[in-house]
C-alpha cells in the first residue's frame, strides 16, 4: 500500500493513497501530551481480511466523500422517494480508488484522483498541510465537475474512542435529529427521527442515551445529524489530557452527521469490538442523500447538497488541531 508522511516539529501523519486517507496523526504538544485521536480499525493487518472491500479493509482516519453517501436504498424506509446513486461507489468514487501525489515537501501533501469519463465529478485534489506552529493540519479539499450539479457532499473525519473515556463537545447547533431507521436493526437504541436540542438526551426506544460522553454502557451503533451546527467540534480525551478540535466552513456544510459506533456490530471484520466517533460535516441528508429524498415536512428536506459548477472549481477548507 502507498502512503506519504509528514513530519514537523509539532506531529507527524501518514495518508494513504487508497482513499485518500489520513491517519494516523500524531499530536505534539509544547509540554510534552502527545494525542493521535485518528481511528485506525482494529482489524488492521490482521489475516483474513484480504476480501473485503478496500475501503473497509482500510477503514481509518479522514477522507472526502464526493459524493458523500450509500448506495443501497435501506430497507423499511418508508415516506422516502427512491433515487438512484448514479454508481456503486459507497461515498464516491474517491474512497475506493488510489490517489496520485501530485506534490509534496516538508510540511504539505497534494494528491488528486480523476473521476470516470462518465461522473459528473472531473477530478479531486486534497492537500494536507502542517501547520509549521502548532500542533495543527489546515486541509483543503477542490472539487471539479463537468456539468453543473448539486451533490452530496461531506468530510468524513472518524475518531477513536478509548476505552477511558472520550468527552463530546460540539458546536451550537439547532437540534440533532436520529437517522430514520435504526442505524443497525435490533441494535440501536436511538428513537428514529427522535430530535433534541440536547446530545446529552437524545431521545431513545427507552428514555434517553446521553452522547456527550463516549463509550456508552450499551453495545450500539447510532446514526445521527446536528441541523446548522457551527465549529468548532471538540473531543476531550481524558486520558492524555488533550483536546481534539475540527474547524469547517458550515455556509458550504451546514450540519453534522454523527457516526456513534459503540461495539454494537457483531459482523466479521466489527465482531462487537469497534468503537469509533465519525463526525462528518455534511451538505445533505444524512448518508441517504444519493438513494432517497425525504418527505417535504422532514427537518432536512432542504438539504438537496452541493452546489457544483463547470466552470468554477469549489475549494473546501478545514482543520484539525490539538490543545
Amino acid at each position: 500500500m502507498t502512503t506519504w508522511q509528514l513530519q514537523w516539529r509539532h506531529g507527524q501523519a501518514e495518508l494513504r493513497a487508497l482513499g485518500g486517507l489520513l491517519g494516523p496523526v500524531t499530536f505534539n504538544l509544547a509540554d510534552g501530551r502527545t494525542l493521535q485521536p485518528m481511528y485506525i480499525a482494529p482489524w488492521a493487518d490482521e489475516p483474513g481480511t484480504d476480501d473485503l472491500p478496500p475501503l473497509l479493509r482500510e477503514l481509518r482516519g479522514e477522507l472526502p466523500c464526493v459524493p458523500f453517501g450509500r448506495t443501497d436504498f435501506p430497507e423499511g424506509l418508508k415516506d422516502w422517494s427512491p433515487r438512484d446513486p448514479g454508481d456503486a461507489w459507497e461515498h464516491g468514487y474517491s474512497a475506493n480508488q488510489p490517489w496520485s501525489l501530485i506534490s509534496s515537501d516538508a510540511q504539505h501533501l497534494r494528491i488528486g484522483i480523476d473521476y470516470p469519463v462518465d461522473s459528473d465529478i472531473r477530478r479531486l485534489e486534497r492537500q494536507i498541510s502542517a501547520d509549521p506552529d502548532h500542533p495543527a493540519l489546515d486541509i483543503s479539499l477542490t472539487i471539479w465537475v463537468r456539468r453543473d450539479v448539486t451533490l452530496p457532499v461531506a468530510l468524513h473525519p472518524t475518531f477513536r474512542v478509548s476505552p477511558q473515556g472520550v468527552t463530546v463537545n460540539p458546536g451550537r447547533f439547532k437540534s440533532a435529529i436520529a437517522y430514520p431507521i435504526p442505524a443497525e436493526p435490533g441494535i440501536s437504541h436511538l428513537q428514529p427521527n427522535g430530535s433534541s436540542a440536547d446530545l446529552a438526551a437524545m431521545p431513545a426506544i427507552s428514555g434517553t442515551i446521553d452522547l456527550t460522553h463516549l463509550p456508552i454502557p450499551p453495545k450500539t451503533e447510532e446514526l445521527l445529524q446536528l441541523i446548522d451546527c457551527t465549529p468548532p467540534f471538540s473531543l476531550y480525551y481524558d486520558s492524555e489530557g488533550v483536546e481534539m478540535s475540527l474547524w469547517w466552513d458550515p455556509s458550504q456544510l451546514p450540519d453534522v452527521m454523527l457516526w456513534v459506533s459503540n461495539g454494537g456490530r457483531a459482523a466479521f471484520p466489527w465482531n462487537g469490538r469497534n468503537y469509533a466517533l465519525g463526525v462528518e460535516p455534511v451538505n445533505g441528508v444524512f448518508d441517504l442523500g444519493r438513494v432517497a429524498a425525504p418527505p417535504a415536512d422532514h427537518p432536512l428536506a432542504a438539504r438537496r447538497g452541493l452546489a457544483l459548477k463547470k466552470d468554477q472549481p469549489t475549494r473546501l477548507d478545514y482543520r484539525m488541531a490539538a490543545r
